[in-house]
Protein backbone atom coordinates (compact mmCIF):
# COMPACT_ATOMS: atom_id res chain seq x y z
CA UNK A 1 0.00 0.00 0.00
CA UNK A 2 1.50 3.36 -1.03
CA UNK A 3 2.10 6.20 1.40
CA UNK A 4 0.01 8.47 -0.87
CA UNK A 5 -2.98 6.09 -0.70
CA UNK A 6 -2.61 5.74 3.07
CA UNK A 7 -2.46 9.51 3.51
CA UNK A 8 -5.60 10.01 1.38
CA UNK A 9 -7.44 7.30 3.35
CA UNK A 10 -6.53 8.86 6.67
CA UNK A 11 -7.74 12.27 5.51
CA UNK A 12 -11.01 10.72 4.32
CA UNK A 13 -11.52 8.89 7.63
CA UNK A 14 -10.79 12.10 9.54
CA UNK A 15 -13.33 14.02 7.44
CA UNK A 16 -15.95 11.33 8.03
CA UNK A 17 -15.33 11.40 11.79
CA UNK A 18 -15.59 15.18 11.82
CA UNK A 19 -18.80 15.06 9.74
CA UNK A 20 -20.37 12.40 11.95
CA UNK A 21 -19.35 14.31 15.05
CA UNK A 22 -20.85 17.54 13.75
CA UNK A 23 -24.01 15.70 12.67
CA UNK A 24 -24.34 14.20 16.12
CA UNK A 25 -24.06 17.64 17.72
CA UNK A 26 -26.64 19.07 15.31
CA UNK A 27 -28.94 16.15 16.04
CA UNK A 28 -28.69 16.77 19.76
CA UNK A 29 -29.67 20.41 19.30
CA UNK A 30 -32.38 19.91 16.67
CA UNK A 31 -33.79 16.95 18.59
CA UNK A 32 -34.16 18.78 21.89
CA UNK A 33 -37.95 18.70 21.57
CA UNK A 34 -37.88 14.92 21.30
CA UNK A 35 -37.48 14.86 25.09
CA UNK A 36 -41.07 16.15 25.21
CA UNK A 37 -43.99 13.82 24.69
CA UNK A 38 -46.48 14.31 21.88
CA UNK A 39 -49.11 15.38 24.43
CA UNK A 40 -46.77 17.99 25.91
CA UNK A 41 -46.06 19.42 22.46
CA UNK A 42 -49.76 19.65 21.62
CA UNK A 43 -50.50 21.29 24.96
CA UNK A 44 -48.13 24.05 23.84
CA UNK A 45 -50.61 24.87 21.03
CA UNK A 46 -53.32 25.84 23.49
CA UNK A 47 -51.02 28.13 25.47
CA UNK A 48 -49.25 29.68 22.47
CA UNK A 49 -52.30 31.38 20.97
CA UNK A 50 -52.89 33.32 24.20
CA UNK A 51 -49.22 34.11 24.85
CA UNK A 52 -47.96 35.14 21.43
CA UNK A 53 -48.96 37.56 18.68
CA UNK A 54 -48.01 37.03 15.08
CA UNK A 55 -48.38 38.25 11.50
CA UNK A 56 -48.12 35.88 8.57
CA UNK A 57 -49.30 34.49 5.26
CA UNK A 58 -50.67 30.99 4.94
CA UNK A 59 -52.00 28.65 2.26
CA UNK A 60 -55.19 26.68 2.88
CA UNK A 61 -56.16 23.79 0.62
CA UNK A 62 -59.44 21.87 0.74
CA UNK A 63 -59.51 19.10 -1.82
CA UNK A 64 -58.54 20.74 -5.10
CA UNK A 65 -59.32 24.30 -3.94
CA UNK A 66 -56.40 26.43 -2.75
CA UNK A 67 -56.65 29.84 -1.05
CA UNK A 68 -54.10 32.26 0.38
CA UNK A 69 -54.70 34.42 3.45
CA UNK A 70 -53.01 37.11 5.45
CA UNK A 71 -53.48 36.69 9.20
CA UNK A 72 -52.80 39.02 12.11
CA UNK A 73 -53.26 37.52 15.58
CA UNK A 74 -52.85 39.71 18.66
CA UNK A 75 -52.87 38.56 22.26
CA UNK A 76 -53.12 41.34 24.82
CA UNK A 77 -53.94 41.08 28.53
CA UNK A 78 -55.49 37.65 28.02
CA UNK A 79 -57.77 38.87 25.21
CA UNK A 80 -57.31 37.68 21.63
CA UNK A 81 -57.97 39.68 18.47
CA UNK A 82 -57.57 38.58 14.87
CA UNK A 83 -57.77 39.86 11.31
CA UNK A 84 -58.03 37.37 8.45
CA UNK A 85 -57.90 38.69 4.89
CA UNK A 86 -58.23 36.74 1.63
CA UNK A 87 -55.44 37.40 -0.87
CA UNK A 88 -57.10 35.76 -3.86
CA UNK A 89 -60.65 35.51 -5.15
CA UNK A 90 -63.31 37.96 -3.95
CA UNK A 91 -61.89 40.40 -1.37
CA UNK A 92 -63.12 39.67 2.13
CA UNK A 93 -61.95 40.23 5.67
CA UNK A 94 -62.86 38.66 9.01
CA UNK A 95 -62.23 40.47 12.29
CA UNK A 96 -62.48 38.65 15.61
CA UNK A 97 -62.66 40.03 19.11
CA UNK A 98 -63.37 37.24 21.56
CA UNK A 99 -66.79 35.85 20.62
CA UNK A 100 -67.55 38.84 18.40
CA UNK A 101 -66.99 38.33 14.67
CA UNK A 102 -67.22 40.99 11.94
CA UNK A 103 -67.20 40.12 8.22
CA UNK A 104 -66.48 42.69 5.52
CA UNK A 105 -67.15 42.41 1.77
CA UNK A 106 -66.50 45.39 -0.53
CA UNK A 107 -69.68 46.51 -2.29
CA UNK A 108 -70.53 44.27 -5.21
CA UNK A 109 -67.86 41.70 -4.35
CA UNK A 110 -68.85 38.18 -3.32
CA UNK A 111 -71.84 37.50 -1.09
CA UNK A 112 -72.76 38.07 2.52
CA UNK A 113 -72.16 35.39 5.10
CA UNK A 114 -75.27 33.85 6.62
CA UNK A 115 -73.26 31.90 9.17
CA UNK A 116 -70.18 32.66 11.24
CA UNK A 117 -67.13 31.89 9.05
CA UNK A 118 -64.87 29.07 10.21
CA UNK A 119 -61.95 29.88 12.44
CA UNK A 120 -58.45 30.03 11.03
CA UNK A 121 -57.18 26.43 10.81
CA UNK A 122 -53.84 27.58 12.27
CA UNK A 123 -55.34 29.09 15.44
CA UNK A 124 -56.78 26.41 17.76
CA UNK A 125 -60.23 27.32 19.10
CA UNK A 126 -59.94 26.89 22.85
CA UNK A 127 -58.14 24.29 24.92
CA UNK A 128 -58.21 20.66 23.77
CA UNK A 129 -58.11 17.74 26.18
CA UNK A 130 -55.43 15.84 24.30
CA UNK A 131 -55.08 13.25 27.06
CA UNK A 132 -58.74 12.27 26.68
CA UNK A 133 -58.17 11.77 22.94
CA UNK A 134 -55.59 9.04 23.61
CA UNK A 135 -58.59 6.70 23.87
CA UNK A 136 -59.26 7.12 20.16
CA UNK A 137 -55.89 8.21 18.69
CA UNK A 138 -52.33 6.95 18.85
CA UNK A 139 -49.99 9.94 19.36
CA UNK A 140 -46.46 9.95 17.93
CA UNK A 141 -43.70 12.48 17.20
CA UNK A 142 -42.72 11.39 13.70
CA UNK A 143 -40.17 13.98 12.54
CA UNK A 144 -38.42 17.31 12.97
CA UNK A 145 -38.86 19.69 10.06
CA UNK A 146 -37.94 23.26 9.09
CA UNK A 147 -40.97 25.28 8.01
CA UNK A 148 -41.38 29.01 7.28
CA UNK A 149 -37.81 29.47 8.52
CA UNK A 150 -38.54 27.84 11.90
CA UNK A 151 -37.84 24.46 13.50
CA UNK A 152 -40.94 22.35 14.08
CA UNK A 153 -41.77 18.94 15.52
CA UNK A 154 -44.35 16.91 13.61
CA UNK A 155 -46.96 15.20 15.78
CA UNK A 156 -49.18 12.57 14.18
CA UNK A 157 -52.55 11.42 15.49
CA UNK A 158 -53.37 8.00 14.05
CA UNK A 159 -56.99 6.92 14.65
CA UNK A 160 -57.21 3.64 16.56
CA UNK A 161 -60.43 2.79 14.71
CA UNK A 162 -61.51 3.90 11.23
CA UNK A 163 -64.02 6.42 12.61
CA UNK A 164 -61.83 9.51 12.29
CA UNK A 165 -59.26 11.06 10.00
CA UNK A 166 -55.52 10.96 10.62
CA UNK A 167 -54.14 14.36 11.63
CA UNK A 168 -50.67 15.89 11.64
CA UNK A 169 -49.47 19.02 13.45
CA UNK A 170 -46.23 20.93 12.85
CA UNK A 171 -45.53 22.57 16.25
CA UNK A 172 -42.99 25.40 16.48
CA UNK A 173 -40.34 24.15 18.92
CA UNK A 174 -39.63 27.58 20.42
CA UNK A 175 -43.10 29.08 20.85
CA UNK A 176 -45.54 26.18 20.46
CA UNK A 177 -47.42 27.93 17.65
CA UNK A 178 -49.02 25.78 14.96
CA UNK A 179 -47.12 26.17 11.68
CA UNK A 180 -48.90 23.55 9.59
CA UNK A 181 -51.74 21.07 9.89
CA UNK A 182 -53.02 18.23 7.72
CA UNK A 183 -56.15 16.09 7.73
CA UNK A 184 -55.54 12.79 5.93
CA UNK A 185 -57.95 10.12 4.65
CA UNK A 186 -57.44 6.39 5.28
CA UNK A 187 -56.02 6.00 1.75
CA UNK A 188 -53.29 8.57 2.48
CA UNK A 189 -54.84 11.43 0.52
CA UNK A 190 -54.45 14.84 2.16
CA UNK A 191 -58.00 16.19 2.38
CA UNK A 192 -57.17 19.52 3.97
CA UNK A 193 -53.97 21.42 4.68
CA UNK A 194 -53.01 24.79 6.10
CA UNK A 195 -49.40 25.99 6.15
CA UNK A 196 -47.57 29.21 6.89
CA UNK A 197 -45.37 30.39 4.04
CA UNK A 198 -44.02 33.18 6.25
CA UNK A 199 -44.65 34.26 9.82
CA UNK A 200 -43.30 36.92 12.19
CA UNK A 201 -43.85 36.16 15.87
CA UNK A 202 -44.37 38.89 18.48
CA UNK A 203 -43.65 41.78 16.08
CA UNK A 204 -43.73 45.45 17.08
CA UNK A 205 -46.72 47.73 16.35
CA UNK A 206 -49.13 44.84 15.89
CA UNK A 207 -52.05 46.96 17.15
CA UNK A 208 -51.88 48.90 13.89
CA UNK A 209 -51.92 45.66 11.89
CA UNK A 210 -55.11 44.41 13.54
CA UNK A 211 -57.25 47.25 12.14
CA UNK A 212 -59.54 46.52 9.14
CA UNK A 213 -58.21 47.33 5.66
CA UNK A 214 -61.45 46.93 3.66
CA UNK A 215 -64.69 48.90 3.47
CA UNK A 216 -68.06 47.72 2.25
CA UNK A 217 -70.81 45.34 3.39
CA UNK A 218 -70.42 44.59 7.09
CA UNK A 219 -72.07 41.73 8.97
CA UNK A 220 -71.57 41.08 12.67
CA UNK A 221 -72.06 37.90 14.67
CA UNK A 222 -71.73 36.64 18.19
CA UNK A 223 -71.39 32.91 18.71
CA UNK A 224 -74.16 32.88 21.31
CA UNK A 225 -76.65 33.96 18.63
CA UNK A 226 -76.25 30.71 16.73
CA UNK A 227 -75.20 27.52 18.48
CA UNK A 228 -76.30 27.31 22.10
CA UNK A 229 -74.95 24.85 24.65
CA UNK A 230 -77.85 22.47 25.36
CA UNK A 231 -79.14 22.70 28.93
CA UNK A 232 -81.04 19.42 28.74
CA UNK A 233 -81.96 16.62 26.39
CA UNK A 234 -85.63 17.48 25.91
CA UNK A 235 -85.42 17.01 22.15
CA UNK A 236 -87.38 14.00 20.89
CA UNK A 237 -84.76 12.68 18.46
CA UNK A 238 -81.09 11.72 18.55
CA UNK A 239 -78.63 9.31 16.96
CA UNK A 240 -78.53 5.99 18.77
CA UNK A 241 -74.87 5.49 17.78
CA UNK A 242 -71.90 7.87 17.90
CA UNK A 243 -68.16 7.26 17.58
CA UNK A 244 -66.54 6.98 21.00
CA UNK A 245 -65.87 10.37 22.59
CA UNK A 246 -68.42 12.45 20.67
CA UNK A 247 -70.93 14.38 22.80
CA UNK A 248 -73.60 16.98 22.07
CA UNK A 249 -72.17 20.50 22.28
CA UNK A 250 -74.73 22.86 20.74
CA UNK A 251 -78.26 23.29 19.42
CA UNK A 252 -80.06 25.54 16.99
CA UNK A 253 -83.68 26.12 15.96
CA UNK A 254 -84.73 26.68 12.37
CA UNK A 255 -85.87 30.13 11.29
CA UNK A 256 -88.92 31.00 9.22
CA UNK A 257 -86.91 31.07 6.01
CA UNK A 258 -85.11 27.81 6.73
CA UNK A 259 -86.48 24.34 6.00
CA UNK A 260 -84.85 22.47 8.88
CA UNK A 261 -86.69 22.25 12.20
CA UNK A 262 -83.69 22.03 14.49
CA UNK A 263 -80.05 21.04 14.49
CA UNK A 264 -77.48 19.74 16.97
CA UNK A 265 -73.70 19.80 17.00
CA UNK A 266 -71.47 17.02 18.31
CA UNK A 267 -67.74 17.08 19.02
CA UNK A 268 -64.95 15.00 20.53
CA UNK A 269 -62.91 18.13 21.26
CA UNK A 270 -61.10 17.95 17.94
CA UNK A 271 -63.54 16.99 15.18
CA UNK A 272 -67.18 18.06 15.00
CA UNK A 273 -70.32 17.56 12.95
CA UNK A 274 -73.89 18.89 12.84
CA UNK A 275 -77.15 16.97 12.40
CA UNK A 276 -80.14 18.74 10.83
CA UNK A 277 -83.73 17.47 10.92
CA UNK A 278 -86.35 18.57 8.40
CA UNK A 279 -89.49 17.20 6.72
CA UNK A 280 -88.72 14.36 4.33
CA UNK A 281 -91.23 15.65 1.81
CA UNK A 282 -91.12 18.98 -0.06
CA UNK A 283 -88.26 17.92 -2.30
CA UNK A 284 -85.80 16.51 0.26
CA UNK A 285 -83.03 14.76 -1.69
CA UNK A 286 -80.82 12.03 -0.26
CA UNK A 287 -77.02 12.32 -0.69
CA UNK A 288 -74.62 9.42 -0.38
CA UNK A 289 -71.70 11.71 0.42
CA UNK A 290 -70.67 15.07 -0.96
CA UNK A 291 -67.30 16.33 0.26
CA UNK A 292 -65.24 19.49 0.36
CA UNK A 293 -61.84 18.73 1.77
CA UNK A 294 -62.34 17.00 5.11
CA UNK A 295 -65.97 18.13 5.39
CA UNK A 296 -68.57 15.63 4.25
CA UNK A 297 -72.34 15.98 3.78
CA UNK A 298 -74.70 13.01 3.90
CA UNK A 299 -78.50 13.24 3.66
CA UNK A 300 -80.80 10.30 4.34
CA UNK A 301 -84.52 9.71 4.87
CA UNK A 302 -84.96 7.98 8.21
CA UNK A 303 -88.18 6.27 9.29
CA UNK A 304 -88.83 7.07 12.95
CA UNK A 305 -92.22 5.34 13.32
CA UNK A 306 -95.02 3.93 11.22
CA UNK A 307 -96.04 6.45 8.61
CA UNK A 308 -93.53 9.09 9.72
CA UNK A 309 -90.06 9.83 8.40
CA UNK A 310 -87.57 12.69 8.57
CA UNK A 311 -84.87 14.05 6.36
CA UNK A 312 -81.61 13.90 8.33
CA UNK A 313 -78.51 15.70 7.05
CA UNK A 314 -75.04 15.44 8.59
CA UNK A 315 -72.30 17.97 7.80
CA UNK A 316 -68.90 17.69 9.43
CA UNK A 317 -65.40 16.24 9.69
CA UNK A 318 -66.00 12.48 9.79
CA UNK A 319 -65.44 9.81 7.13
CA UNK A 320 -68.43 9.28 4.87
CA UNK A 321 -69.00 5.71 6.11
CA UNK A 322 -69.26 7.01 9.67
CA UNK A 323 -71.57 9.86 8.59
CA UNK A 324 -73.92 7.33 6.98
CA UNK A 325 -73.95 5.16 10.09
CA UNK A 326 -74.73 8.12 12.37
CA UNK A 327 -77.60 9.42 10.25
CA UNK A 328 -79.08 5.96 9.83
CA UNK A 329 -79.08 5.50 13.62
CA UNK A 330 -81.34 8.53 14.30
CA UNK A 331 -84.41 7.52 16.33
CA UNK A 332 -87.21 9.01 18.37
CA UNK A 333 -86.52 9.33 22.08
CA UNK A 334 -89.36 7.97 24.25
CA UNK A 335 -90.81 10.80 26.36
Amino acid sequence: MSKEFTSRSLRLVTQIIRYVGLSAVLFLFSGASWSMTAIELLNMLDDARSKHSFVGTFIHSRGDAISTYEIVHMSKHGSMHERLKSLDGAPREILRDGDSVTCIHPEGQGSRWDEIPPLSPLVPNGATDWQALTKVFQFDIVANRRLAGREASVVELQPIHQDRYLRRYWVDQKTGLLLKTEIVAANGRVLEMAQFSEVSIDPDNIEQEIKPTLQGIVKKFTRQQHWLVPENDMNDWAPSWLPEGFVKTGSKSGQNDQSFLEAYTYSDGLSSFSLFREPSDHGFIEMEGQSSGATVAVARIVKVKEGQSWGITLVGEVPVSIAKRITQSVKLIPQ
